[in-house]
């Protein structure tokens, strides 16, 4: 997800003019600015944050898949889920940050206490993955949207859309990992370490198209959460429908069993 800074001394003109989504940084606007430096495109919060939503979807999500806490199965399941996020979800927080920053805005990660914890609940109550547990935030000039409103428009689009679109990426060469490996590996014969292949890559695709298809879905402008979906929807709406349809499809193939990724689940994990 991605979000956009007024910067303080601008916010109420914001919001008297837009119902923007809005949350300053401490520091206020620097002006555009090359980001070269690691220390310049990141700080110790942002570690902090992406760190904590990353460890909290792996559990939620290898809770939802395997529903029995601290046994083998989803030791494995929470393990291989964390594999896969660390590639599907930081990337996509990560692609927000760069595409911010090649605009050069600054941009940072910020978790969501309370849709973490909603998140939580929602793995362990309804057996739903709340894909949000925070946002990239990214602070342009707080003049800029009535200067060029129509090209501010199109830059937070493709800003947003840089997430779900690393997503499909990941999901797609994941997919192509999977039936590879199935190609070789007899999962009534095959070793653990296999096997554990076999699950990362049927993850990586099942939870990598799920982001991407909960990312897209066009809601937003209601109180603290506004999904990708509804930025791109705001700015070009084919490219919204082509982004949204082709995981949304591939997602409802893999829950139906038409694609055999988390149908595989039962016969790996019984075999490790």
């Amino acid at each position: 997800m991605v979000k956009v800074n007024a910067g303080r001394p601008h916010r109420r003109f914001y919001y008297r003019k837009n119902n923007w989504e809005l949350f300053p940084f401490t520091r206020g606007f620097v002006g555009r600015r090359r980001f070269r430096r690691f220390k310049d495109r990141f700080s110790l919060l942002e570690i902090r944050s992406i760190l904590v939503a990353w460890l909290v979807l792996a559990v939620a999500f290898g809770y939802v898949l395997y529903p029995i806490l601290f046994s083998t199965g989803f030791v494995y399941v929470f393990g291989a889920a964390a594999i896969v996020l660390g590639l599907g979800f930081i990337f996509h927080e990560l692609m927000h940050k760069f595409a911010a920053q090649r605009y050069g805005y600054d941009a940072e990660f910020r978790v969501w206490p309370f849709w973490l914890v909603f998140a939580l609940i929602m793995a362990f109550a309804v057996g739903v993955v709340f894909a949000a547990p925070g946002a990239t935030y990214f602070q342009p000039d707080p003049r800029e949207y009535y200067m060029d409103p129509k090209g501010f428009t199109k830059r937070y689009g493709i800003i947003s859309l840089a997430g779900p679109e690393i997503n499909i990426v990941f999901g797609a060469a994941f997919l192509g990992l999977f039936y590879l490996a199935k190609s070789f590996i007899n999962v009534a014969t095959a070793s653990t370490p296999g096997l554990f292949a076999l699950l990362v890559f049927s993850l990586g695709a099942y939870i990598n198209f799920y982001l991407a298809a909960f990312n897209m879905i066009p809601f937003g402008n209601m109180g603290s959460i506004s999904l990708d979906g509804y930025k791109v929807w705001r700015w070009n709406r084919v490219y919204w429908a082509l982004f949204f349809a082709v995981p949304v499809v591939i997602t409802a193939l893999i829950f139906l069993g038409y694609i055999p990724v988390v149908s595989q689940l039962v016969p790996i994990l019984s075999r490790i």
